[in-house]
Formats: C-alpha cells, structure tokens, sequence
C-alpha cells in the first residue's frame, strides 16, 4: 500500500522518473490546480528542483508561501535567465556564504543529459561555478573596472546523489592575494542535502582586468596559430617531395 504524505514536495515535469515516487508532485499539475481553485486547501508544499523563475513567482504569488527566487542573473555571468542555478547568496558566517540551489529544469547543463532521477555531477559543478562567481562580485571584488575570471584549478569529489529536492550550495574563502595585475582567489564549497555533504569542490579563481585579460588571450590565441600553421607545413615522414 502506498504511503501517504501530509506534504508534497513540488518538481519540475522534467524529472519524470522521480516523480514517480510517492510524495511528489510535478509543477504544472500543481499550478493547474491552484488556478482553477481545485488545489487541496493549505497543504504544506517543499519545493524540489527545476522549477522554471517564473513558476516559483507564481507559486508564491498563489500561495503566499516564501518562495526563493533566482539570484541575478548578470552575477552569475550567464545571458539566459534559464541557465541561472543558485538563489540569492548571503553571508552564512566569517568568510563563509550561503545560496539554496535552484535548478531550472532547461538549464543548458541539463536539457541534453538527464538520466535516473538524480541531478547530473555536471550540473552541480555548473551551480558551485555560479555560487563563487557571485561571491567574488558581490562580496570579494574591489574596484569598478571590467574584469575577467579565469579558473587557475577546479577539484570536484561526489560523495552521494543529488536528488530534485532542496539543497544548498556553502562557500567558504580559503585564502585571497591581491597584485596589481588582479587577484587569486582560493575557495572551497560543498553541496548539502538533507544535512549531508554529497559533493565538494576546490578552485583557484583568477580576477584579472578584462584589458590585461582580452591581450593575454589574444597573444596566446597568435602563437597557437602560428603553432598550428607551422605543423601544418612540416614535412610529413616518408613523403617523397
């Protein structure tokens, strides 16, 4: 016999699989309801994952529930509205940040490659990506000019599956050294579901003034044509001029 919640936790309707479970309910079934007023009357809800921004205004518009919303877009250096993954960020301690996870479900890093029922590892690199980008910008960063990130180094361990329910995404400063070209920025942040850490990831992130950035890319991007020309015209071993 099937086991009945009190609550249900809302997903999105791309997570067909695990919808499948008892408990859950996908998001247009339960927006359907709430417009046309047959919703079961204030029935605790969790919010799950791939719920579209839109969804969730109208989820708290209809409810009146603390809904989370996506944190701004441009502080996650994404174009899409879509490809946002985090909610807002705050401080969660000295040097230490916070945002809940907030999987759209036509995210890029997951519209072509979702398998089972648990959130795909890339995903979850894709949102830590975004937590420290919007650290560094909102809370790290000095100056007003234009710059660039570049990733020194990334280090990723996954201890267990993320599923399509919440979760939250910790960020935590390991150390930051400042030079006249920029800074260095070493972080560690950890993926927690159910007061379980399921995944972890280092990184080295460069902050580099987006001039000094666009010509170290453009002399590199010279020398590997140059590189590419110059084998291209080698003579090849065993051909006969």
């Amino acid at each position: 016999m099937p086991q009945e919640y009190h609550a249900r936790v809302v997903v999105g309707d791309r997570f067909k699989e695990f919808i499948g479970n008892a408990g859950t309910v996908p998001v247009s079934e339960l927006l359907g309801a709430l417009r046309s007023g047959d919703a079961p009357p204030a029935q605790p809800l969790v919010l799950g994952q791939g719920l579209t921004a839109d969804q969730l205004r109208e989820l708290r518009d209809r409810t009146g529930a603390a809904v989370p919303l996506p944190v701004e877009r441009t502080l996650t250096h994404k174009l899409e509205d879509k490809n946002v993954l985090i909610g807002m960020v705050h401080e969660s301690g000295p040097d230490a940040y916070a945002a809940p996870l907030l999987l759209d479900e036509r995210v890029e890093v997951l519209e072509d490659h979702l398998t089972g029922q648990h959130i795909p590892a890339i995903t979850l690199l894709e949102a830590a990506r975004q937590t420290w980008t919007v650290v560094i910008e909102q809370f790290l960063a000095h100056g007003t000019e234009p710059t660039r990130f570049v990733i020194g180094s990334v280090r990723s361990t996954f201890h267990s599956f993320v599923f399509p329910l919440p979760a939250t995404i910790e960020f935590r400063l390991l150390g930051q050294e400042v030079s006249p070209i920029g800074s260095s920025i070493d972080c560690a942040l950890r993926v927690r579901q159910d007061d379980r850490v399921a995944a972890e990831f280092e990184a080295d992130v460069r902050v580099i003034p987006a001039a000094v950035a666009a010509k170290q890319e453009a002399m590199a991007a010279r020398r590997a044509i140059r590189s590419a020309l110059t084998d291209a015209t080698a003579p090849v071993a065993g051909v006969a001029s």
